[in-house]
């Protein structure tokens, strides 16, 4: 089934559709195999939506999320990834990349310019040097928002961003 319960397939065109008017599933959004791939050898569980899903009205934006989760022999070793994703009700109330990156600088993180992604992206890590969230924020079209996460004990900042830029990619790729 497509995103939006037809039988169309997941980048065939009713994709595009659903995320654009119809229900947000982030779940949807971001694959399972493309969290597997992009964080092997780590193997994670099914996507789980959280408890801020919002369908959105003609005011406000629809707003969807999906973690996935690799655990390992302890709390130490718990990788989560995630999407975070916003859609603007219509194109005037959609966000700019400058908006968002003022929001990123009054939470205390320092945003990053990512070329490549989107119509424009950028990251910020909003947790400690111990335990970061490296967060990856991609703007495509005047309405949506995605936010890619990863999180873990002692993550490797470099090599999360390389990852989560490898799933943006696939996401992307889908819309």
């Amino acid at each position: 089934m497509g995103a939006s319960g037809s039988a169309v397939p997941v980048g065939h065109g009713a994709r595009t559709a659903a995320q654009a008017n119809g229900p947000l599933d982030a779940c949807t959004m971001l694959l399972k195999a493309d969290v597997d791939t992009a964080f092997a050898p780590r193997v994670f569980g099914a996507g789980e939506k959280g408890p801020g899903n919002f369908a959105g009205t003609a005011k406000y934006a629809a707003v969807a999320n999906c973690t996935y989760t690799s655990r390992g022999s302890g709390l130490r070793d718990l990788l989560t990834v995630g999407l975070l994703a916003r859609r603007a009700a219509d194109d005037k109330s959609g966000i700019s990349v400058a908006t968002a990156k003022n929001g990123a600088v009054t939470l205390k993180a320092t945003p990053v310019d990512v070329k490549g992604l989107g119509d424009a992206a950028y990251w910020v890590n909003l947790g400690s040097a111990k335990r970061p969230i490296i967060q990856l924020n991609v703007l495509k079209g005047k309405r949506l928002w995605l936010i890619f996460s990863a999180s873990a004990a002692g993550l490797n900042t470099d090599a999360a961003l390389a990852n989560l830029t490898t799933v943006a990619k696939a996401t992307l790729a889908r819309l």
